[in-house]
């Protein structure tokens, strides 16, 4: 029978040992809690991606201009892909609601229309998108000079994009338009 506490008692010291040497976690000692906790590599806020502009603004106003687009979604989850071409490749916002574009073979224009505030995530946990929502087209006008090969798959599937943008954001010069993911992302040519 002393044999079995002295194991039991060592047996329990050598668990308070392993746990103690850990590592990373964080074992806590109160009589109140026996816990253990990771710490928490993820800041619990998120600065705005512009510090000049605070959530809950309307951040229509910055869209206005020429954005040089340099990256696009693939088609069915493709990834994203560089621009191709000689031609300028771009999506210029007008006051008036007009945009005008360059898939790097046809030129194009429709329209757009922002709604609601731009969001910010308080915290990592926030499940919220950032961002403002937007709405191009529904019709999309474009040139119909043909374009092969990689060019040819760009000219359809940029306008293809656009098309299904529900919001935008802004992160200093890049624009990125999505829907749940990136399909479009710009530099400001201004």
């Amino acid at each position: 029978m002393f044999k079995r506490k002295t194991l039991l008692i060592a047996l329990a010291g050598s668990v308070l040992v392993v746990a103690a040497c850990g590592g990373d976690e964080a074992v806590s000692t109160t009589a109140d809690s026996a816990t253990t906790s990771a710490p928490t590599t993820v800041p619990t806020t998120l600065p705005p991606e512009d510090p000049g502009v605070s959530p809950g603004e309307d951040r229509s106003g910055d869209l206005l201009g020429r954005w040089e687009i340099i990256n696009y979604a693939l088609p069915d989850g493709g990834g994203l892909t560089n621009v191709v071409g000689d031609d300028p490749v771009f999506i210029e916002f007008s006051a008036d609601g007009s945009v005008a574009y360059n898939t790097g073979c046809n030129s194009g224009g429709t329209t757009f229309v922002t709604s609601g505030t731009y969001y910010v995530p308080e915290s990592a946990l926030d499940d919220k998108p950032a961002g403002q929502s937007i709405t191009l087209g529904p019709v999309f006008e474009q040139t119909e000079r043909g374009c092969d090969g990689f060019l040819g798959d760009q000219d359809r599937d940029l306008p293809d994009n656009m098309g299904t943008v529900t919001r935008f954001v802004i992160d200093g010069d890049r624009l990125l338009l999505l829907e749940e993911f990136l399909l479009v992302e710009a530099t400001s040519s201004s």
